[in-house]
């Protein structure tokens, strides 16, 4: 079976590439910036990369031609709800437009492929806590650019399903973390956490902490993905989540404790979204009907983070 990965570079891109390889498919991977997290494949001629614009059609219908794949996983996006704020049209152009390009080609070239259109949780948006957990047919109440540009990408694969016929599945990811991601709150802790054991600085700021989220490991991710490409339902959305809500507080104070230091930190008005989502806790039912679950441990995973950041700092 030869697969695609858009976005292969990145976080989830480079554990699902080598959760592919491992199983003996013939990977293709589409890369569009640094491709440091799959090096390793590359250097060992484990994977196929072609370096490629989402915004540019022509470039996304020269890959398809080329890798001609069985089954895609359509993971590349301008993924940074602060990033939507600040370039708006950059992100709806690699988002919707970015996606369209993709199943459209897919349709006149490779229409009997299965696709995964990876999307968000951001769909969502504001939801109350008596809504919790967030089932797949909870309405769309975007909060953000990001999350506008998912609705359409998620929108764009349920009509390519519709109304071609298609093969695609959509998937809605909660917060995932873990080793190898970066510019996330998780991340952010655990970098500055390292950097004030390396004395690089006093004190760590930090955002809003009374959030509630729902994470993932993005290695458990990648499980998940694999399975819904072998089991799941063309036409059918699955929440990928843990179904389980930390404050963002207590996350925070598990890595501290983990880090066995002492780790001042405070709360900064520039660290601040100008609208955060107060709860955001998924179910995850659907996905557990096919057999998955979450194998890692959170705190299992925010200790992987630490020494992710230990070793990447020096």
């Amino acid at each position: 079976m030869r697969a695609l990965i858009t976005g292969c570079e990145g976080f989830i891109g480079s554990y699902l590439a080598d959760l592919l390889v491992a199983k003996g498919l013939e990977v293709w991977g589409m890369v569009y910036s640094d491709a440091a997290n799959i090096a390793h494949l590359v250097l060992k001629g484990r994977i196929t990369t072609m370096k490629a614009d989402l915004k540019n059609r022509k470039e996304v219908e020269a890959i398809i031609d080329t890798a001609r794949p069985d089954v895609v996983f359509h993971l590349a996006a301008q993924s940074f709800v602060t990033v939507s704020w600040e370039r708006p049209e950059e992100t709806l152009h690699t988002n919707v437009l970015g996606s369209f390009y993709l199943l459209e080609t897919l349709r006149r070239v490779r229409p009997d492929s299965t696709v995964l259109v990876v999307g968000s949780s951001a769909v969502y948006g504001s939801c109350y806590e008596a809504e919790m957990p967030i089932r797949e047919n909870q309405e769309f109440r975007p909060t953000s650019v990001y999350a506008v540009s998912k609705v359409a990408e998620d929108t764009l694969g349920y009509f390519y399903w519709r109304v071609y016929g298609m093969k695609v599945i959509r998937v809605r990811p909660f917060h995932m973390v873990g080793p190898r991601k970066t510019g996330d709150a998780c991340s952010d802790f655990a970098r500055g956490i390292v950097e004030i054991e390396r004395g690089l600085r006093r004190v760590l700021e930090v955002g809003n902490l009374e959030t509630v989220r729902d994470f993932t490991d993005g290695r458990d991710a990648v499980e998940a993905l694999w399975l819904l490409a072998e089991r799941g339902d063309a036409g059918e959305v699955y929440n990928l989540c843990s179904g389980k809500g930390y404050r963002m507080r207590e996350v925070l104070e598990k890595l501290i404790a983990l880090s066995g230091n002492h780790i001042a930190y405070r709360v900064v008005p520039e660290k601040m979204r100008r609208y955060d989502d107060p709860i955001f806790i998924g179910d995850n039912s659907r996905l557990l009907a096919l057999g998955w679950k979450p194998r890692i441990p959170f705190e299992q995973t925010l200790s992987d983070i630490l020494d992710y950041w230990r070793k990447t700092l020096g």
